[in-house]
């Protein structure tokens, strides 16, 4: 699968064990990761950095993966980098209201890495 190579990728989960195996299998398939564990450490990442695109949890505590990025385009307007929504709730509704500018996928649980793959570059695509 093409994608650019190195792509800047933030990687945010609540979960350890999966935050470490998204970065295993993105890392594997050429992209730049960061890692943070919540969304207000997205906000920091953000603060420090430019990322080409965030792969966010939906479920965690104390922001959910929506106001994660909510509080991100309050801070970065246009600057927000796309987003691909990692959930293991099935979505059938539309995605929520998330800032003007901010382009978004959203993928369930389980899936195969080349699908978060397609996602990402997806994404990328409509930067």
């Amino acid at each position: 699968m093409s994608h650019p190579a190195g792509a800047h990728l933030l990687v945010v989960d609540d979960e350890a064990q999966i935050l470490e195996l998204l970065d295993l299998t993105l890392s594997m398939q050429g992209f730049t990761v960061t890692c943070a564990a919540s969304g207000p450490e997205a906000l920091e990442r953000c603060r420090a950095q430019r990322f080409d695109v965030i792969v966010m949890d939906v479920l965690m505590s104390p922001w959910d993966g929506f106001e994660s990025v909510r509080a991100l385009h309050r801070e970065l307007g246009a600057a927000t980098p796309p987003v691909v929504f990692l959930s293991g709730l099935s979505r059938r509704e539309p995605l929520p209201e998330l800032g003007e500018h901010v382009r978004a996928e959203y993928l369930v649980k389980p899936f195969r890495p080349s699908q978060l793959v397609e996602r990402i570059v997806s994404v990328l695509g409509t930067s």
